[in-house]
């Protein structure tokens, strides 16, 4: 039986740190508040959970990990940074810089050893960090000194952060002996720079609480799209009706087997909560073309009308019936009633049937988030080309900027091959002025069902038995864009000509 919020506080931490790991608990400020108020038996088990990865895991904890040690600020997260240092990539992201500011002179130790087996490229984070503890002790300034003897620019930048006034003659040195000219006009500003800083008193650092809780959801679900059918199903039995539904809910879009179906079947029937009941119709509609399902949604659709959620989980599950005179005819009646029509919307595009489609353009700015939300979808999966340029403004509205580049992606105009995706990709992106990580995922997502409605194989996402030896002569379609490490001495890959620290390695 799965786990519910009213047991987090009488289930063992490590027991819920694992259960959210496979998904089987959302990670929100219930469980949060669970966690926080149990410090030090949570901090013993952060220590055993990131000791071991395990196999059957779906979910990546460690910025959850991350978020609870810097709530704590304990030195017991010490290793676990550490591990978080040696996997970095071009730069030391700001919030562990802040994290080990926070605890410093604990934090001295280690990132000293770290340092000591650190290949000498990548030493000068580690100086830069340890600069920014703020602890007065010889080993680190005797690596500033070193550091500005060998590049005055990067130990100038480290000490004026340190802030420690005996390091003066040094760089006083390091500026005398710097010779005049434009080659070396970077360097004397930043060295007379330091020299202005450490003039000034500096502050003992002050660590500010951090807060973890608005950090994340009041409530989140399991993850049920991403876990096993059978983990899925236990929770068919729990009194919690939300997460009845939507375990029901998770198998809409799937291939599932009888022994779900007919589970389904018992959940559709049997529920006592009408909205279960609805959820359970939507996903037996995976199964229309077997008769006691079809029998079954039929059967809602014509009697359930006054119970809407269970009426209109029938009338998605009845999505690709529309040839059926009483079908289409709810399809209708479910769009006259506003308090239907998101789920009419979401019913037509799942139908694919152009009769429907003049229903989407006087949708996409409704005020209703549901049936804005919907539009967005049709457009996509129709699609609809004449729609897409109204998705762009929709770029800039954070509740469905997701669905509208996604369906933008699907939608647009534009020759679609193997060789012109990385062109639509980047119109995309343009238009989107920039994508996150996630974002250039579900762009490339669309992009490679695009594709692959055009008769090619995706390019982003490949199967893993996919066969290129037919493509032998394409140019195959780059992943969005990923950056390779850059040596913090080589030319900046920006073309100005600079060494990458002194460009943009400085932002």
């Amino acid at each position: 039986m799965p786990t519910l919020p009213e047991q987090f506080d009488a289930t063992p931490v490590l027991a819920l740190l694992r259960d959210a790991e496979k998904g089987l608990i959302g990670f929100d400020r219930r469980l949060l508040g669970s966690l926080l108020q149990r410090r030090d038996e949570t901090l013993a088990a952060l220590s055993e959970f990131i000791r071991d990865e395990r196999e059957d895991r779906l979910l990546d904890m460690t910025e959850q990990v991350f978020d609870l040690y810097r709530h704590f600020r304990s030195e017991a997260g010490i290793p676990f940074y550490i591990e978080l240092l040696k996997r970095r990539g071009d730069t030391i992201p700001d919030e562990l810089v802040e994290a080990f500011a926070d605890l410093g002179a604990p934090a001295v130790e280690p990132l000293l050893k770290l340092h000591a087996e650190t290949p000498e490229d990548d030493r000068p984070d580690l100086v830069f960090l340890l600069a920014t503890l703020g602890v007065h002790d010889d080993r680190i300034r005797l690596l500033l000194e070193q550091t500005l003897a060998s590049d005055p620019y990067e130990g100038a930048l480290c000490i004026g952060l340190y802030g420690d006034p005996s390091l003066k003659p040094a760089v006083e040195a390091a500026l005398s002996s710097l010779p005049e000219g434009k080659k070396t006009a970077e360097e004397r500003k930043v060295l007379e720079e330091c020299l202005e800083s450490i003039a000034q008193p500096r502050a003992a650092h002050e660590p500010q609480e951090f807060e973890v809780l608005p950090l994340y959801p009041e409530k989140s679900t399991p993850l049920f799209d991403q876990m096993a059918p059978e983990d899925v199903l236990t929770f068919f039995d729990c009194p919690e009706k939300e997460y009845r539904a939507r375990a029901a809910m998770s198998f809409t879009d799937d291939d599932y087997p009888d022994e779900i179906r007919d589970r389904l079947l018992e959940v559709a029937r049997n529920d006592a909560d009408g909205l279960v009941r609805g959820a359970a119709l939507r996903a037996l509609g995976e199964r229309i073309e077997e008769e006691q399902v079809r029998e079954l949604l039929t059967s809602a659709l014509e009697k359930k009308r006054d119970e809407r959620e269970e009426w209109l989980g029938a009338l998605i599950g009845l999505a690709g019936a529309t040839a059926e005179p009483e079908v289409h005819e709810a399809m209708l009646e479910a769009y006259g009633r506003e308090e239907c029509r998101a789920a009419a919307l979401q019913a037509m595009w799942r139908s694919l049937d152009p009769r429907y489609k003049k229903y989407f353009a006087s949708n996409l700015k409704s005020e209703d988030f549901d049936v804005r939300r919907q539009a967005i979808q049709g457009v996509g999966a129709f699609p609809i080309p004449e729609l897409a340029f109204e998705l762009v403004p929709l770029f800039r509205d954070e509740e469905v900027r997701d669905e509208a580049l996604f369906s933008y992606a699907m939608a647009v105009e534009h020759h679609t091959t193997p060789k012109s995706v990385n062109k639509l990709f980047d119109r995309i992106a343009e238009k989107a002025d920039g994508l996150s990580e996630d974002e250039e995922e579900t762009v490339a997502v669309a992009l490679d069902r695009r594709l692959e409605r055009e008769g090619y194989e995706p390019v982003f996402f490949p199967a893993e038995e996919h066969d290129h030896d037919h493509e032998a002569e394409t140019e195959p379609a780059q992943q969005p864009a990923r950056s390779e490490k850059v040596g913090r001495n080589d030319p900046c890959p920006c073309g100005s000509g600079k060494k990458y620290k002194k460009c943009c390695g400085a932002a």
